[in-house]
């Protein structure tokens, strides 16, 4: 994927309507036939999957998507990550990106 692409949380979202983001969260239900689930990340994130991802209730992901109306993202790429990464660091970097985003270009 050659476009770049932000950091963000739930907080996020309605300002980002639009662009491609990224986004850490725990998975918190997952509706396969409908092709939808929810991600926890300092709030709910829809997310719409395109492709044949299965997520697992309780595992960690990052997601790389669209943000659509609100609070849905498109999902363009699904990475499960380690159970132990501390998703609270997450959302502190997500606010630290934002507040200086020059740091993280």
């Amino acid at each position: 994927m050659d476009t770049a692409s932000i950091r963000i949380d739930a907080s996020l979202l309605q300002e980002n309507e639009g662009k491609i983001v990224r986004i850490m969260g725990n998975c918190q239900s997952f509706d396969a036939p409908a092709r939808h689930a929810l991600l926890e990340a300092n709030g709910t994130v829809n997310l719409k999957l395109v492709s044949d991802e299965t997520l697992s209730v309780g595992k960690n992901y990052e997601i790389i998507g669209k943000v659509g109306d609100g609070q849905s993202v498109q999902t363009y790429s699904v990475v499960e990550l380690s159970d132990n990464v501390n998703l609270q660091m997450a959302s502190k970097l997500v606010q630290y990106m934002k507040k200086v985003p020059e740091l993280y270009i």
